[in-house]
């Protein structure tokens, strides 16, 4: 076989198998394609492909594991369908095709993460101008809540959009249930911990508004999420800093709100005709998108912690979860180290002439990256710190360096998804979540009048616990090469 030639085969539809297969990781290799790429992808390997073997290394690759070919195909593991697949197609010459480079970190990113920032000052004007209205649970029901539905609308979001076929009836059957289970939850906290009906009309709105960005993040639709956020953002910042003029509570909830209801109206205009009638998931989908759901819950249950445990103190001119903050302001750097590190990744995936060699050089690139968005971290805790005692805010050192390590953990967390590996990463997370519960146990029963700093250190062992776990996670998931195809 020359170099600019290449045998491949020519597939042949082949009954029993569905023009497009679900149940890949939306950070799998081909997720971040374009329509159809995926499918045309896995395509050219079958054609190429000179043994079964080589379909079926492909086919795990692509998510397809016994499991999923057990209930979708009519083969027993995924070495049937391979060679169905091996059998079924004809050699053809065609030129070999050239390698597509991985785009590295840049200032995009950074653009990114100002994108996604700017929820968090919109929630921020908007729980300050409603806080006689909101109870101390609202925020952190609607970041659980909304982190969940974001993350399960993503995952079938990418993954479809992976094989060519548009997320379907799964936006607004996502946003009807955010909103049903949001609304319930709340009602639920009325009656039990206390509270007024607009705190349910705000975690139920915030729930929905986080599910329908991240249907517009699937359509690489960042720049409209940009512009629809622009009033409420603005509006909260003008409300929080009086600057230049003290604005009135009704003007930022009216365009925070607005904010809100233009977001929806954008995610809904992608919705196909008699939605209803589309099935939303398959049996196969169901234990992924559950698992994606359980990582959403975790996310937000540790991210609405700085909520309950720094409560705001001091009326408008308070800053509630300061500590936070650094978090939210470095996720374009995040963003930025994520993507340097699989392009450097995926070029030493073709550099490197052994598995060792790869191994060594891609964890030496995965500590780079850390250290690098720690440094960035670093940065962005000293001005949010100086910022925050000029204005008379002091931020607790348990719960500051409890904001450091969640930080990291969200790092780790987004390179271990990026390798296909969620699995791993909701286990991290019920780690830190048995180790937050084993600690409140522990202290409850030594001292029976539960107190601040006594919550805030335990945050900060769940957060350790949780980061070191993640770390650890990271570190064995960046040395599969095939995630970086």
């Amino acid at each position: 076989m020359s170099v600019d030639t290449a045998l491949v085969r020519t597939p042949a539809p082949v009954s029993g198998l569905a023009p497009s297969p679900l149940g890949i990781s939306p950070t799998a290799p081909g997720a971040g394609a374009g329509a159809g790429e995926g499918m045309s992808l896995l395509a050219s390997v079958v054609a190429a492909a000179v043994d079964p073997l080589e379909i079926a290394a492909s086919l795990e690759t692509f998510g397809l594991s016994n499991a999923v070919v057990q209930k979708r195909f009519s083969h027993d593991d995924v070495f049937g369908l391979a060679q169905q697949l091996y059998t079924m197609a004809q050699f053809e010459p065609a030129p070999a095709a050239k390698r597509r480079k991985v785009r590295p970190g840049g200032p995009v990113d950074l653009g990114r993460g100002i994108i996604f920032a700017a929820p968090t000052l919109m929630f921020t004007g908007a729980a300050l101008a409603l806080r006689s209205s909101l109870s101390w649970w609202t925020v952190p029901l609607a970041l659980i809540c909304g982190w969940a539905f974001s993350q399960a609308l993503s995952y079938i979001g990418f993954s479809r959009d992976a094989w060519g076929e548009a997320p379907g009836a799964a936006v607004v059957w996502a946003l009807l249930a955010a909103l049903i289970s949001t609304a319930g939850l709340g009602l639920a906290g009325d009656s039990v911990l206390g509270g007024r009906y607009a705190g349910v009309l705000f975690a139920a709105a915030s729930c929905v508004f986080m599910t329908a960005a991240a249907e517009l993040v699937v359509h690489g639709e960042e720049r409209i999420i940009g512009a629809l956020l622009l009033p409420g953002a603005i509006g909260s910042l003008v409300f929080i800093t009086r600057v230049p003029f003290a604005l009135p509570v009704q003007a930022v909830v009216a365009l925070s709100g607005a904010s809100v209801v233009a977001t929806l109206f954008a995610s809904l205009r992608h919705l196909p005709a008699r939605w209803w009638r589309q099935p939303l998931l398959t049996a196969a989908d169901a234990s992924t998108v559950a698992r994606y759901f359980a990582t959403g819950l975790c996310c937000g249950f540790f991210v609405g912690l700085f909520i309950v445990l720094e409560p705001a103190k001091s009326g408008s001119h308070s800053w509630p979860a300061a500590a936070a903050y650094p978090m939210i302001l470095s996720l374009g750097a995040m963003e930025w180290q994520l993507r340097s590190l699989r392009a450097g990744a995926s070029g030493a995936s073709f550099e490197t002439v052994s598995l060792g060699e790869f191994r060594k050089g891609v964890r030496k690139r995965l500590a780079r990256s850390a250290f690098s968005y720690l440094v960035v971290l670093a940065f962005m805790t000293a001005a949010v710190q100086a910022l925050a005692h000029f204005r008379g805010v002091v931020v607790p050192t348990p719960l500051l360096a409890a904001g450091t390590c969640l930080a990291l953990a969200f790092f780790f967390a987004l390179v271990v998804s990026s390798s296909g590996r969620t699995e791993l990463v909701l286990r991290a997370w019920l780690v830190g979540l048995v180790t937050l519960a084993t600690w409140a146990l522990l202290v409850r029963v030594v001292h029976p009048s539960w107190q601040l700093p006594s919550a805030n250190f335990a945050f900060l062992i769940a957060a350790s616990v949780s980061a070191v776990a993640l770390a650890l996670a990271a570190w064995r998931a960046v040395v599969n090469p095939f995630s970086y195809a």
